[in-house]
């Protein structure tokens, strides 16, 4: 078996990235964090890629974060402790935040459970696509702590009440609730769930990756702003997007001409 923790693969200008440790539950510890964190850039800069696809090997997507590397170690004072449990949070963060920056879009295909901050991981992709019998949690309560990350995603991606409700019960909730709620885009059976992610992956990488890349950073920019200055930053994407010569103007000359675009 490839040692890497995230194994990566293209096909067809999709970036396969494969989290590697399904004996552990693909635990977003810190060399998962990193592994994962340099592939997303490499795949971002590359411009042979127009979409990555985040999956795992095993019975689970992720289990979240590594509770072993959490606890106090021998001889660790308090303060050393807390700075090291300060970095791992913030390189999680840093690396949930850079698939939202990334230029290409990022789709989740889970199976089995996504717990905690792999909940949280799903919640940062741009789409989900889970099998039926995905579960997803943030079980943070059950032990005597709380999801107070992943609700950052997640209460982002539903409404507050059901983010809430995953948060306050530590309850399990099978993928049909998750499509419900907003986590994921939808459910698909087992046997189906990699072709049902790369027919979506292959679907997207077939459009302007030039428009999608600024199309994809305004949004998440203007999704934050009040109303006034969302409709002022779109116009002015938009503004770009139509007078400038690249993809644009292939596209709608393609329209009008009634043939396939031709992407630059």
């Amino acid at each position: 078996m490839n040692d890497a923790f995230v194994a990566t693969h293209t096909e067809e200008a999709v970036l396969w990235l494969t989290l590697n440790r399904p004996e552990r539950r693909n635990p977003l510890c810190s060399d998962m964090i990193a592994a994962l964190t340099e592939a997303i850039a490499a795949g971002s800069a590359d411009p042979s890629i127009r979409v990555i696809v985040i999956r795992s090997l095993g019975p689970a997507f992720s289990a979240g974060h590594d509770l072993r590397e959490t606890r106090r170690r021998g001889g660790e004072d308090q303060p050393v402790w807390e700075a090291r449990i300060d970095q791992l949070l913030q390189d999680c963060a840093a690396m949930m935040t850079s698939i939202l920056h990334a230029r290409k879009p990022i789709i989740a295909s889970v199976q089995g459970i996504a717990s905690a901050a792999g909940c949280q991981l799903v919640s940062a992709c741009d789409l989900a696509i889970a099998s039926e019998d995905a579960t997803f949690c943030t079980p943070g309560v059950n032990i005597g702590t709380f999801c107070t990350t992943p609700l950052v995603g997640i209460g982002r991606n539903l409404s507050r009440k059901h983010a809430l409700e995953m948060a306050l019960t530590g309850d399990q909730f099978d993928a049909a609730t998750a499509e419900r709620f907003g986590l994921i885009n939808r459910s698909v059976p087992a046997a189906e769930l990699e072709q049902a992610t790369r027919e979506l992956a292959g679907k997207i990488a077939s459009r302007s990756a030039e428009s999608i890349a600024r199309g994809k950073s305004a949004f998440y920019q203007q999704v934050e702003m009040p109303l006034d200055k969302a409709f002022e930053l779109a116009n002015q994407v938009m503004r770009d997007n139509l007078t400038a010569d690249g993809d644009a103007q292939e596209g709608i000359g393609a329209f009008l001409e009634k043939r396939d675009p031709e992407w630059g």
